[in-house]
């Protein structure tokens, strides 16, 4: 495994709990009413994120450089 960036991981992690916490939501007694695809939308989103902290950021703030 390469040096992976730990806040971009941390970050994918908090958006995954987060959207799907916002997907299962509906009122009580009822069922939520969401396309197939948007759950499609929490590893998609989850492997964007981490892309972006990998290549475009670069910065982690987990772990400083000596």
């Amino acid at each position: 495994m390469k040096n992976r960036n730990l806040t971009g991981i941390v970050v994918a992690i908090i958006y995954s709990i987060v959207l799907l916490e916002i997907l299962i939501e509906a009122p009580p007694g009822e069922i939520s009413h969401h396309p197939p695809w948007a759950f499609l939308m929490i590893p998609l989103g989850a492997i964007a994120i981490e892309l972006l902290f990998d290549f475009v950021i670069k910065y982690d703030f987990f772990k400083k450089k000596k």
